[in-house]
């Protein structure tokens, strides 16, 4: 059982992991971030919609809930996936990919600052070790891999407040795929008023872009989060979350191998003392949980 919970986190992490490198080539076909952002929240409503039906549950809401689900959907899933992905612009995927990975950081600050959690001295540590390996990924010019780190710094935080939000206001027992079917839905509406003014998304991309889009959307937004649910109920979630480590991994071996990015020695720096600081910060959760 051990075994295959951990196979289900690896190929899910791995998932996670090479689809920026799909979408980052989706760009190269006319695709942009707001377009991704739309279309991979708009295909897979149909199966979200139909997987809710079939596990018995009423796809309507209560409207405390709709309520609830709004600032979520529009800034815990909509901006995440926006920002991270206008990161590509700028910086490579597997470092966009590895910066966002400091989100459990930005959940710690979360707790300590709205809900009076303590921080203490090994997490202020964590935070310092993660920012230093922020720091390594600049070198060159700087203009626009500053604006990309903010962006995938952003994303961390606005992912950071998604998970804070779903654990605080209560959401663990609704329904999965319900929960994620209007998280989608959110999304969608939200990139659809924001084209108001953006007027970015394509309307006519080729047939190859919108297959390749319709394979993040499934790989993420389906398989990725049902293995990974299936994992942390084999292994728990600390087990888990180690190895969803896999993640950036993967991202940055899959950015090197595929789209050519290279890998200086700060870079690989930038990635170990970010995956360090995580790892710890996992860990160190993980034993004070059990005491």
């Amino acid at each position: 059982m051990k075994i295959k919970g951990i196979i289900y986190v690896v190929v899910s992490a791995i998932l996670f992991g090479i689809t920026p490198i799909i979408s980052s080539y989706t760009y190269q076909l006319g695709n942009n971030a707001l377009s991704l952002t739309f279309y991979r929240n708009l295909f897979v409503l149909p199966i979200l919609f139909l997987l809710t039906l079939k596990s018995g549950e009423s796809i309507k809401l209560d409207k405390n809930l709709i309520l609830k689900i709004l600032p979520i959907g529009v800034i815990g899933v909509a901006s995440t996936t926006l920002m991270l992905y206008s990161s590509y612009n700028y910086i490579g995927v597997g470092v966009a990919t590895t910066v966002h990975f400091m989100y459990p950081v930005f959940v710690a600050l979360i707790c300590k600052i709205f809900f009076k959690d303590k921080l203490g001295i090994t997490k202020i540590l964590i935070l310092f070790l993660a920012s230093i390996g922020v720091i390594f990924f600049l070198e060159g010019d700087l203009s626009g891999q500053i604006i990309g780190l903010v962006l995938a710094i952003v994303s961390a935080m606005t992912y950071a407040y998604y998970i804070v939000a779903i654990e605080k206001q209560g959401f663990k027992n609704i329904n999965p795929y319900k929960l994620t079917f209007y998280f989608a839905l959110c999304s969608s509406i939200t990139m659809l008023v924001y084209n108001i003014f953006a007027r970015d998304i394509v309307w006519n991309l080729s047939p190859k872009a919108y297959f390749l889009v319709f394979i993040i959307a499934i790989a993420t937004s389906f398989l990725a989060v049902m293995l990974l649910q299936l994992g942390i109920k084999e292994l728990g979630a600390s087990t888990a979350s180690i190895l969803c480590m896999f993640e950036p991994i993967s991202s940055v071996l899959f950015g090197v191998i595929i789209l050519g990015e290279k890998m200086t020695l700060n870079k690989i720096i930038g990635n170990v003392l970010i995956i360090s600081a995580v790892l710890i910060l996992i860990l160190y959760d993980s034993r004070k949980s059990k005491q």
